[in-house]
């Protein structure tokens, strides 16, 4: 049987807003989703949350529906790229890597060129975009009549963008919610494979030593994989080629070995020039090393691996066992920290003191932020020991010890 249509009627202005608005409506009464999240059903946080979660699910499942124009842009490490496994796996979008945490203007200029002009566009930033400089360009494309919204889990702005889905519009502490598991989480309430959305979640969850889901071994390495390739792919990359790699055992099991014996060997180098201090009650101990020598800016492993690795080795020591320990590794241009569940049980926060030293010597550093348990400071060349010796006088006042 045909369909013949006698006359076309292109409607525009108000009329179209109002038809469209209908037509909106009318999908939504008819998607079911569940009243729960499906991977952390049981979780005060994620229960909070899930109204926003489920909104963004139907709003998805309309665009998807109505063959809008959807652009996804995915963070460059294994946490992104498993976000945008599931989202991908139940939308028809244009997925790229951005290996920046700021969507600026130049990038929002660049999307508008690029879906602009298409049906209805809508872009879609996963774990980054929530940070104020990052409002810039968020705003231009609302002006070029582009739809967005923002799937982050990193600390949000002072004005956090108007379509954010953040765990910290919940939770104060809430950045172990990682946002490829919050994509997991809509992708599974869209209608993706629960088994494969855990699976991806856990995934991201070990890239960002998350520990809302149990991780194994596999998972972690899948992880570091995905780093790995992140590290080495130019900016713009898409999902076909991280896919390509993880489904091929020989290459994946090849570069796996070379990640992991890079880490190794960096790790190694960098303890041999580290330091340590402790407090005078001996309460906390911060360990500090160098890794100018040991990492290159841009090349694998970079500076945040190395002084995981690094933390990892001085946490699992049998003599740290119960210890309130910080790791800050530095580079010329940069200082990362790490800091153990029992530094952050006396009132220690990465972020913390990454927004303290912003602000107390903010003609010495380009910015900063992160996590309760991991963070990074941006250093002006030449500045690097000045900050860093702000740091640790930051750490013993925010201690409570010193």
């Amino acid at each position: 049987m045909k369909l013949i249509a006698h006359k076309v009627e292109i409607l525009g202005g108000e009329s179209e807003k109002l038809e469209y608005e209908m037509i909106t409506k009318k999908i939504k009464s008819s998607i079911a989703i569940s009243d729960s999240p499906a991977l952390l059903p049981d979780d005060p946080t994620m229960v909070g949350l899930w109204p926003k979660l489920k909104s963004a699910a139907q709003e998805l499942t309309v665009a998807e529906r109505l063959r809008r124009s959807i652009l996804l842009r995915f963070h460059g490490d294994a946490d992104g790229i498993c976000g945008a496994f599931a989202l991908t796996g139940v939308l028809h979008c244009k997925a790229f890597q951005q290996n920046s945490a700021i969507y600026g203007v130049r990038d929002a200029l660049r999307d508008i060129s690029l879906i602009g002009q298409e049906n209805k566009p809508l872009v879609l930033l996963l774990d980054f975009g929530s940070s104020d400089p990052c409002a810039e360009g968020l705003e231009l494309l609302k002006a070029a009549g582009i739809e967005y919204v923002v799937i982050d889990h990193h600390p949000l702005g002072k004005t956090p963008p108007e379509k954010t889905i953040s765990p910290f519009q919940v939770d104060k502490k809430a950045s172990k919610y990682t946002a490829g598991y919050l994509a997991c989480e809509i992708a599974s309430a869209i209608g993706f494979d629960k088994g494969k959305a855990l699976e991806l979640a856990k995934i991201a969850c070990a890239g960002d030593k998350s520990d809302i889901l149990p991780v194994g071994k596999e998972e972690v390495r899948k992880a570091m994989v995905l780093d790995y390739l992140a590290s080495h792919v130019s900016f713009g990359n898409n999902l076909d080629f991280y896919k390509s790699v993880m489904v091929k055992d020989e290459l994946f099991s090849s570069i796996s070995t070379q990640a992991e014996e890079s880490i190794e060997e960096a790790a190694r180098k960098a303890m041999e020039g580290m330091k340590s201090s402790k407090t005078q009650n001996a309460e906390l101990e911060t360990f500090i090393f160098p890794l100018g020598r040991v990492v290159k800016r841009g090349e694998w492993p970079p500076s945040s691996k190395v002084t995981t690795r690094v933390y990892d080795k001085i946490r699992d020591a049998p003599e740290n066992k119960g210890k309130a320990f910080i790791c800050l590794g530095y580079t010329e241009r940069s200082i990362i920290m790490r800091i153990s569940d029992e530094a952050v049980a006396l009132g220690l926060s990465a972020n913390g003191l990454a927004e303290n030293i912003k602000i107390s010597m903010a003609d010495f550093v380009d910015g900063g932020g992160g996590h309760v348990k991991a963070g990074a400071i941006k250093v002006k060349v030449g500045f690097v020991k000045e900050v860093l010796n702000e740091v640790i006088r930051e750490i013993e006042k925010k201690s409570g010890i010193g």
